[in-house]
């Protein structure tokens, strides 16, 4: 996954304007989400920093948090869900 942090820090400019990061990650990330993240204080205040009434986003800082909520696309299942039955009937699928 390294190669995605890679290609975003040498793709996004050191330092941008929250509302562009949609844009700016082809939708990857959505601002939206971050500014609930970063109320939350589930993001590092060092990620960010104020220009008047605009949160600008610091690229490396935020890359490095960014990181730490990947994982694999394709992670092995623990166990078969078919055996377990249907959810709601408790029943074979």
């Amino acid at each position: 996954m390294q190669h995605v942090i890679d290609e975003l820090s040498q793709t996004l400019p050191p330092v941008f304007a929250g509302t562009s990061l949609d844009q700016l990650t082809g939708g990857a990330i959505h601002w939206p989400t971050v500014q609930n993240r970063r109320a939350l204080r589930q993001i590092p205040d060092d990620c960010f920093v104020r220009s008047g009434t605009r949160v600008l986003v610091l690229r490396d800082p935020f890359l490095r948090w960014w990181a730490t909520t990947l994982k694999e696309a394709r992670q092995s299942m623990i166990g078969d869900w078919r055996k377990a039955g249907s959810p709601r009937t408790g029943g074979a699928a």
